[in-house]
C-alpha cells in the first residue's frame, strides 16, 4: 500500500504490517470506544473479546490487553460525575510543548471526554533559550482547538493552585506528566482523595547510572509515589524497564508513544519533493548526495562531534559524496567548526532551525542521526521516523528496544557511544547501499505513525476510558 510519504508498508512478522505491531488494546481487545463512546445521560464500555483476539507475547501492549480481557465481557459505566455524561479529565503538566499540544487538540476533537489542560509554571509566551542563545517562539496557533487554562504561580504556591483547579474542574481521572514537581504530587494526591484514577508519562531510562545516594533514595520514595498511578503511558522499552525496575507490574502499562505535530508534518510531506529541493538548492547540497542530518542544541552531551569525526574517517576511504547537517546552535558552535574544517561543504551548519522549518530539514535528508550520550527518548527521532528516515544512534539514547522507535537492523542501527570506527562504518555502508536505507525508511514509516496526533489522542482517550471503568468495576 502506498500511503502519504510515497513508501510502502513493509511487512512485519507474522504476515502484519509493521503498522499493526502496538495499535491501541482498544481495537486489540474488541472493546467498543470508537466516539463518540457516551451519549448524553449513559455510558458503557464492554471490555473483553473473542479468544483468538490474546495478543502475542511481542505486542507492546500485551500485558494490559490480557489484564482488560480479564474482565470478561461486561458492561461497566464510564460516565461522568457532572450532568452530561461525558468523563471530565484533567492534564496537569509544566508548559505548552508544542509536540504535545496537537494531541490536546485531538482529544478535545475526539468527544468522549471533556478536557482541561493545567499548564502549571508558564504559558506559551517567547522565551530566551540559554543554550540556543536565542529567544525562541512557538507557532501562534499552539494553544487553539482546547480547553487550558495557565496558572503561572510562584513555585510555593504551585501545589495549592494546582488542587484548587482540579476541586473546581472536579475531573473523574487525572493526568500527571512526571512525578518530580510537588504540584504533581499534590494532584495525584488529590486524585486519590477524590477516587479519581491516575495516569502518568514520564521518559524515565536506566541507561545513566545515578550516584548511589540518589538510587538509595529513588528505590525507596519511588514505588510509594508510583503506587498512586493506576496506568503508566509508557512511551518505550527502557522507559517500561524503569518502571518495572521501581516495582510496577506490566498490567499497568499502556504504550502510548510522545506525539508530534503531525499535522503540520503532513503539509510538507505532501510537497515532499519541492521541499527536498529547496533546503538543497539554498544550502548548495548536490541532489544525489546522501545527507545525514542531526537536530539539537550544541553542546557536550549530543555529542555532534562524533559525527564529525566519523565523516573525516569516511573521507579517508573515499565517501566524500555525502554530507554531515547540523542542525542546531550552541556553545560548542565554533569547536565543531573547527574540527569540521578540513571537510570543507561536506559539513554545514545552518543554525537554529525553527520548528516551522524543520520538517523540511527531514525531508531534505537521507538519514538521521543521534550520537547524544544520554537522550531519554528524543522527539527528534519521532519526528524523523514519521518523514521515513533510517535513524543511527548511540547506544546511550533511550529510544532504542524490540518495540521502540529504533529497531536495530529494521529501521536503524546503533552503536556504542564513542566508537567512531563503527560510526563511520554504518555510514560507509549507508553510502554504498541505498537500497538499504530506503527500506529502513519503509520501516519508520510505520513505527513514525505511532506518534501522530490522532493515534496518540486516540490511545490516551482509550487508556483513560478504560482505566476509569476499571476503577469502577474495582469498586462495585
Amino acid at each position: 500500500m502506498v500511503g502519504a510519504r510515497g513508501l510502502d508498508a513493509v511487512p512485519a512478522a507474522g504476515g502484519q504490517t509493521a503498522g499493526n505491531v502496538g495499535n491501541s488494546f482498544a481495537e486489540t481487545c474488541d472493546v467498543r470506544l470508537e466516539a463518540p463512546l457516551v451519549d448524553p445521560g449513559e455510558g458503557t464500555v464492554e471490555c473483553g473479546g473473542p479468544e483468538e483476539d490474546e495478543p502475542d507475547e511481542n505486542h507492546p501492549n500485551g500485558e494490559r490487553i490480557r489484564s482488560l480481557l480479564a474482565l470478561e465481557s461486561t458492561s461497566v459505566d464510564v460516565s461522568g460525575k457532572k450532568a452530561g455524561g461525558r468523563p471530565r479529565v484533567a492534564i496537569v503538566i509544566s508548559h505548552p510543548v508544542q509536540h504535545f499540544c496537537p494531541m490536546y487538540r485531538e482529544i478535545a476533537a475526539d468527544g468522549r471526554v471533556e478536557l482541561l489542560v493545567l499548564f502549571v509554571e508558564a504559558g506559551a509566551a517567547p522565551k530566551f533559550d540559554d543554550q540556543f542563545g536565542r529567544v525562541v517562539q512557538w507557532q501562534a496557533d499552539l494553544l487553539d482547538g482546547f480547553t487550558f487554562k495557565v496558572l503561572a504561580a510562584p513555585e510555593k504556591e504551585q501545589s495549592r493552585a494546582t488542587v484548587a483547579e482540579l476541586k473546581e474542574f472536579a475531573p473523574d481521572v487525572v493526568y500527571v506528566h512526571g512525578y518530580a514537581r510537588p504540584y504533581l504530587r499534590a494532584a495525584m494526591r488529590w486524585a486519590k482523595s477524590a477516587g479519581a484514577p491516575v495516569m502518568m508519562t514520564t521518559d524515565g531510562e536506566l541507561l545513566h547510572p545515578r550516584p548511589w545516594y540518589i538510587e538509595a533514595i529513588k528505590r525507596v520514595v519511588l514505588p510509594l509515589t508510583l503506587r498512586n498511578v493506576d496506568l503508566f503511558l509508557t512511551v518505550g522499552d527502557e522507559n517500561e524497564r524503569y518502571f518495572a525496575h521501581y516495582g510496577v507490574t506490566r498490567e499497568r502499562f499502556l504504550r502510548v508513544t510522545f506525539s508530534i505535530d503531525s499535522g503540520y508534518y503532513d503539509k510538507t510531506l505532501a510537497r515532499r519533493e519541492e521541499a527536498r529541493r529547496g533546503v538543497r538548492e539554498r544550502l548548495g547540497i548536490a541532489g544525489d548526495a546522501m545527507v545525514v542530518l542531526t537536530v539539537g542544541k550544541m553542546i557536550p552531551r549530543k555529542e555532534q562531534a562524533d559525527l564529525v569525526k566519523a565523516f573525516l574517517e569516511l573521507a579517508k576511504t573515499g565517501h566524500t559524496s555525502a554530507v554531515l547537517l547540523i542542525a542546531g546552535e550552541g556553545e560548542l558552535r565554533a569547536k565543531l567548526e573547527d574540527l569540521a574544517k578540513p571537510l570543507g561543504e561536506a559539513v554545514k551548519m545552518p543554525g537554529f532551525i525553527g520548528v516551522d522549518e524543520l520538517p523540511e530539514f527531514y525531508v531534505a535528508s537521507d538519514v538521521y542521526a543521534h550520537p547524544s550520550m544520554g537522550d531519554p527518548h528524543p522527539l527528534a527521532i519521532s519526528e524523523a521516523l514519521y518523514c521515513s528516515l533510517p535513524v543511527v544512534v548511540s547506544d546511550q539514547v533511550g529510544s532504542i528496544g524490540p518495540t521502540d522507535d529504533v529497531q536495530n537492523g529494521k529501521n536503524g542501527w546503533v552503536y556504542r557511544t564513542g566508537d567512531i570506527a563503527t560510526l563511520a562504518a554504518i555510514l560507509g555502508n549507508l553510502i554504498d547501499h541505498p537500497e538499504v536505507r530506503l527500506k529502513a525508511g519503509a520501516e519508520s514509516v510505520a513505527l513514525g505513525e505511532k506518534h501522530s496526533s490522532k493515534y496518540t489522542a486516540k490511545g490516551f482517550v482509550d487508556g483513560a476510558l478504560l482505566t476509569l471503568a476499571s476503577k469502577k468495576k474495582s469498586q462495585a
